[in-house]
């Protein structure tokens, strides 16, 4: 089988899109930190989209742990295949990512890439936890790895050492022109990418700190496009699809979004050319995004891992499933949104519920449920504060909260690995307490690096563990009953 490159390019089927642009002679503007599905099926195909129009703009994706990727990518010139499905398909060969680079192996040029001049733009997909936040939004001081930055500064292994060190660089350079621009799910994340990074800085050195308050842009971002992990199933549609072997394709639904704040501090591509919004109030969108696409996500990885369904598209076409979600939108979701122009929350609520019906998107439910201690706070338990605040129903979204509690206790009973910072704590937790799942549930609910004040409110307590107990034999057989009890 042949392997995608720039000399098999010319193979491809006509119905395959392929790069527009002179890709030899058009260098990297952008640095990416974190290259996974998401960032390779969104913002790099943003970025390819308009490199046509102008502009160096390819990208240097940068891996903070692991090699792979590189590996995969390295035979195949960088290049890699986009299945976006939908009833018609669309199959597009993705080459805007020039280089792949591997912070423990290739630090220098890491450094070299961060604080050229030409590179105007820093991006980042690290996920949640990647942001060493603490349960308040500010940067953990004693996170593992902060503490290795701070005493560590030339070999930085987090995102956050590693920007305060290129950005103490191009200070001494006078490279001023630089936007660092989150695309990851976190509620007013270039705020939140700010202070974390101002808040190293004044540890590092306080004139780099003041510069970076004064010079560098950090704007506020929304993205959204449902990008399921990429798979064996994955690998041979594209081989169907191109008749080239790829070892790392990646897919995602036809639906894609990324809105930015108009607040940049050097050039930018004309990302408007392919769709981005630019706007001064992302906060509508995110908060929109957050709440109902990853609110409703959360809700059915939780509860449909208790039912052993296995994808988005499996638990939404389940008739109690549907409904719950029906009634969580409607009782609890939607109304904590505003209402704005650009944005009706109960069409942009059915919009996502027809996207969970795409059929040809096989989300993985297993995928979704990673990192629940971290994706909860912004996701459910901030809808569940301004419900408290005006006096509204909380119980579906505790719901939610007590099916995280017992997916995570199944989890240990049945020994299998749960993907989550804060994993080792769980699993005492539930280990310590094995024929108590109340018990376990009030000392979970007591973590304060998960549920903050909310530990201390009565109402959410009580009513996390009534829905904990409601929850507590729901399986497959039961389900149609026991979501209708909810």
């Amino acid at each position: 089988m042949t392997r995608l490159t720039n000399q098999s390019l010319h193979k491809l089927p006509a119905n395959v899109a392929r790069p527009d642009y002179d890709r030899q002679s058009t260098d990297i503007g952008i640095v990416h930190l974190g290259p996974g599905a998401f960032h390779r099926a969104h913002q790099a195909m943003y970025t390819q989209q308009v490199a046509r129009d102008g502009g160096q703009w390819c990208i240097s994706a940068v891996s903070l742990r692991s090699p792979t990727l590189k590996q995969a990518l390295a035979e195949q010139d960088n290049l890699y295949t986009l299945m976006v499905l939908d009833d018609e398909p669309q199959v597009s060969i993705v080459g805007i990512i020039k280089e792949i680079l591997v912070l423990q192996d290739d630090r220098q040029r890491v450094m070299d890439r961060m604080t050229a001049r030409q590179t105007a733009i820093i991006t980042l997909t690290i996920t949640e936890k990647g942001y060493c936040l603490n349960n308040q939004g500010e940067l953990d001081l004693t996170h593992a790895d902060i503490e290795h930055d701070l005493a560590h500064p030339d070999t930085p292994v987090s995102a956050i050492g590693l920007l305060v060190a290129a950005l103490a660089t191009r200070r001494k350079a006078g490279y001023n022109e630089l936007t660092v621009v989150s695309c990851d799910n976190l509620p007013e994340n270039g705020d939140k990418l700010y202070r974390a990074v101002k808040r190293f800085a004044a540890r590092y050195d306080p004139a780099v700190s003041q510069w970076i308050a004064q010079t560098i842009s950090f704007p506020n971002t929304m993205v959204d496009s449902i990008t399921p992990a990429s798979d064996e199933a994955l690998e041979k549609a594209t081989i169907k699809a191109t008749g080239l072997e790829d070892r790392w394709p990646v897919q995602r639904e036809a639906f894609s979004q990324w809105v930015i704040e108009n607040n940049f501090s050097g050039p930018r591509p004309a990302w408007e050319n392919a769709g981005v919004v630019f706007t001064d109030n992302v906060h509508i969108f995110e908060n929109a995004k957050l709440r109902v696409l990853n609110g409703t996500h959360s809700a059915l990885a939780y509860l449909g891992s208790l039912c052993e369904m296995r994808t988005v598209f499996d638990a939404i076409t389940h008739n109690s499933m549907s409904d719950f979600i029906t009634r969580l939108l409607k009782q609890e979701i939607l109304p904590t949104l505003q209402h704005d122009a650009a944005l009706v929350p109960g069409d942009y609520a059915k919009a996502i519920l027809k996207r969970f019906e795409n059929k040809h998107i096989h989300h993985l439910l297993s995928q979704i449920a990673w990192d629940g201690s971290q994706k909860l706070p912004p996701r459910i338990l901030g809808t569940i504060k301004d419900n408290i605040e005006e006096n509204r129903s909380i119980s579906l979204l505790c719901a939610v909260v007590a099916a995280w509690i017992l997916f995570v206790i199944r989890a240990v009973q049945a020994k299998r690995k749960i993907t989550d910072p804060m994993a080792d704590l769980l699993a005492g937790v539930v280990t310590a307490n094995p024929e108590d799942i109340e018990e376990v549930g009030k000392r979970i609910l007591n973590e304060k690096r998960i549920f903050g004040g909310l530990t201390d409110n009565t109402e959410f307590r009580e009513t996390v563990l009534i829905q904990l107990n409601k929850l507590a034999t729901i399986d497959s057989d039961n389900a149609e009953q026991c979501l209708a009890t909810l």
